[in-house]
């Protein structure tokens, strides 16, 4: 089964509806850069979510609405004279670049463009306050207004010695959430002095970039070593995970990009060291990296290989207990430090909602509802997408597949839900015990009714099961 994927989203339920007035939208991405040129008006790129869950146990009169202020008219009447819109959802594939480019990972997001694709401003979230997008469109018009990336590249390739330009380039990228700025951050530290290395602000800088771990400006920037102590004990943790991951992903991506296998060790091996303390979380680190590589490369003989180590090692070595006691842990964890991002949300007592859900009449009542949680746990999960991935690959080297098989049970084990049962089905099959493969995918079927999700791939699986055409 498909692997599963959680999503942090701010959802906003109202005990009252009422008729807004609409968005003026183009028809597509392209059609909307096209107005956008002829129009003279930058893209409001609005992104959102399909397929939402819908709130459960509230009261019987209870109107549900995931609306917010983004349809008050004056919003709306602001974003329609200032912009060209275009709505869609995540799975759109002419926008999957965009969401890649700048970093996207919270929706409903809105992504402002110029007619060239260059992402200039960007904001997320629902909001029942008019405030907060009527600040959005104002900070959008005089994001509108700076030097776009494409004229600083090409101020930068004009000269590249320039440190003030390319500062100003790396600057405005990271503004809009780019954090990939690696090959240019390289030739800001080569044209560096080497006495400014010893300045804690350039060295802060530089890493903040997302630096090859394995590149230049990461050597130079390491060579006072007081500095980076210093740094890695004074600075925030967000701010030391945030520029940690950079360096990960930006030297992982370049590796997988080049097949440079040297670089994605480098890369995986930065990961496991953020771990000092904690040598089981680091080893999970670097094989998570590694994997990833192997898998992007399409280095199936050595994936196979790594992946069946890990998972044998990391996850297969300990009770089921255990995992749920580490994982209960971990779900707290988060949820705290969820909480802690969000220091202006307000939380709404259980008692407190409850009584005004209670209130009869036209009030309006509107809960603030936050998710993070998964539908399965993280071990279940990851145990199911290794041995998925597995029978995906196409392998038929018995060894490896029963260790997708033992890696699938114990997912089902840990959370017995339909696409797990789908996955072992799958599995079965490709091992050659098709009656099994038939029941278990027929466990799959009754788990899925329960959940309450659909039924027709499925069962169009198990057609493929039954006539031996899998």
């Amino acid at each position: 089964m498909k692997n599963l994927i959680a999503l942090a989203l701010s959802l906003f339920i109202t005990y009252s509806s009422g008729i807004a007035q609409e968005l003026k939208k183009s028809k597509s991405l392209k059609t909307a850069l096209e107005q956008s040129l002829s129009s003279k008006k930058p893209v409001l790129l609005i992104i959102e979510v399909s397929g939402l869950p819908k709130p459960t146990d509230l009261p019987p009169n209870a109107k549900i609405s995931f609306k917010s202020a983004l349809d008050e008219p004056e919003v709306i009447n602001s974003i329609n004279e200032n912009f060209v819109v275009y709505k869609t959802t995540m799975s759109d594939t002419s926008v999957r670049s965009i969401i890649r480019e700048a970093n996207v990972k919270s929706f409903p997001a809105f992504v402002f463009l110029r007619a060239n694709k260059d992402v200039f401003y960007k904001d997320f979230g629902n909001s029942t306050d008019q405030k907060k997008y009527i600040s959005m469109i104002e900070k959008a018009l005089s994001a509108s207004k700076e030097a776009s990336i494409s004229d600083l590249e090409a101020q930068f390739n004009a000269d590249k010695n320039n440190n003030t330009v390319l500062r100003k380039l790396i600057d405005t990228r990271k503004k809009i959430g780019i954090t990939n700025n690696a090959q240019l951050i390289e030739q800001y530290a080569n044209n560096l002095k080497i006495g400014d290395f010893n300045d804690y602000q350039n060295v802060l800088y530089i890493l903040e970039a997302g630096p090859y771990s394995d590149g230049n400006a990461y050597k130079l920037a390491n060579t006072n070593r007081k500095i980076i102590d210093s740094l890695y004990r004074t600075e925030p943790l967000q701010r030391r995970t945030a520029l940690n991951n950079a360096i990960i992903s930006n030297t992982i991506a370049d590796a997988a990009k080049n097949k440079n296998t040297s670089r994605a060790i480098s890369a995986a091996s930065f990961a496991r060291n953020t771990w000092t303390r904690d040598y089981r979380r680091g080893e999970q680190a670097y094989n998570t990296q590694i994997l990833w590589y192997y898998s992007t490369i399409k280095d199936t003989a050595n994936y196979l290989r790594t992946a069946s180590y890990f998972y044998d090692n990391f996850y297969m070595n300990i009770g089921v207990d255990s995992i749920k006691k580490i994982e209960a842990k971990d779900r707290k964890a988060l949820s705290q430090k969820h909480i802690a991002s969000m220091p202006n949300q307000k939380q709404i007592s259980k008692e407190k909602l409850d009584s005004l859900q209670k209130i009869d009449g036209k009030t309006v009542v509107t809960q603030s509802v936050v998710t993070f949680s998964s539908t399965s746990n993280s071990y279940a999960n990851e145990l199911n997408n290794a041995a998925w991935k597995f029978y995906e690959i196409g392998t038929k080297n018995l060894n490896y597949l029963s260790k997708a098989m033992i890696w699938s049970r114990r997912s089902i084990e840990l959370n017995p839900i339909a696409g797990y049962y789908d996955t072992l089905a799958h599995i079965l099959y490709r091992l050659g015990y098709n009656e099994e493969a038939i029941k278990t995918q027929e466990i799959a079927i009754d788990k899925a009714k329960i959940e309450k999700s659909s039924t027709a791939s499925l069962e169009l699986e198990l057609k493929k099961i039954k006539a031996k055409t899998l």
